[in-house]
C-alpha cells in the first residue's frame, strides 16, 4: 500500500515538473499538484504559504532567470516512504534541484526545494 502511494506521488511529481513546470501552467496543473495550505521552503529562504504565495515566488524566480522557466529534463533519482518523497530534477544545460515533498489526497502540503 505505502509503495502504491510512492508511485502514485512520484508519477504526480512527474506531472508537476514536466507539465505545470516546464509550461509555467502556474494556475492549472502546477496549482493542482499543491494544497491550498502548502508550507514550501525554497533554498532555505523564508517559507511561502499557501499556493498562491508559492505560485508568486515562482514566477517572480522564472522572471529574474528571463522570463521562461528553466526547463527539468528528467527526474532520475526518485524514492519516498509512505507520504513523503524526494526527486532529483536535472535542469536542461546542465544544473540540479532536490524536492523533498510531503503528500496529502495526491497534492503537496510540505515541499523543500534545494538546487
Amino acid at each position: 500500500m505505502q509503495e502504491d502511494q510512492v508511485e502514485r506521488n512520484l508519477k504526480h511529481m512527474d506531472d508537476l515538473d514536466f507539465t505545470g513546470w516546464n509550461n509555467a501552467d502556474w494556475n492549472g496543473v502546477f496549482a493542482h499538484h499543491h494544497a491550498d495550505d502548502v508550507l514550501v521552503d525554497w533554498k532555505g529562504q523564508a517559507p511561502t504559504r499557501g499556493v498562491e504565495q508559492h505560485i508568486d515566488a515562482m514566477k517572480a524566480y522564472v522572471e529574474s532567470a528571463g522570463g521562461t522557466p528553466p526547463q527539468i529534463t528528467s527526474h532520475p533519482i526518485g524514492f519516498g516512504s509512505g507520504e513523503w518523497t524526494c526527486v532529483v530534477g536535472e535542469f536542461e544545460g546542465g544544473g540540479r534541484m532536490v524536492t523533498v515533498a510531503r503528500w496529502r489526497d495526491g497534492a503537496i502540503t510540505e515541499e523543500y526545494i534545494w538546487s
